[in-house]
């Protein structure tokens, strides 16, 4: 569809005008479609290396208590007499402490 003018050529000149136009403002457009991306994909980025951290201290966690585990059995290996000492007064103060209730 063409702009209609008066004859002596304002309608083609009005038609470039509005095509400078559209090309302006969709240059525009392509600039701020661009920055949103750069933005949602930096964000993205640290929200993937946060999700990783805290997989990986999750591991840490789960693994927690075999670690302990392994370091009470070490320990007793290594310390058999006072393991068992330490045992006995575990037992001793439990017992004391159910009694007296």
């Amino acid at each position: 569809m063409e702009a209609k003018g008066n004859g002596n050529g304002m309608g083609t000149t009005m038609a470039k005008n509005m095509d400078k136009t559209i090309d302006r403002v969709s240059d525009r457009a392509h600039g701020a479609v661009d920055r949103a991306a750069g933005v949602a994909s930096s964000a993205a980025e640290r929200i993937g290396d946060r999700v990783d951290a805290l997989a990986a201290r999750g591991e840490e966690l789960r693994e927690l208590p075999e670690n302990w585990v392994e370091a009470g059995r070490d320990y007793v290996r290594e310390h058999p007499v006072a393991s068992l000492g330490i045992a006995l007064a575990a037992g001793y103060l439990l017992s004391m402490i159910m009694r007296s209730k």
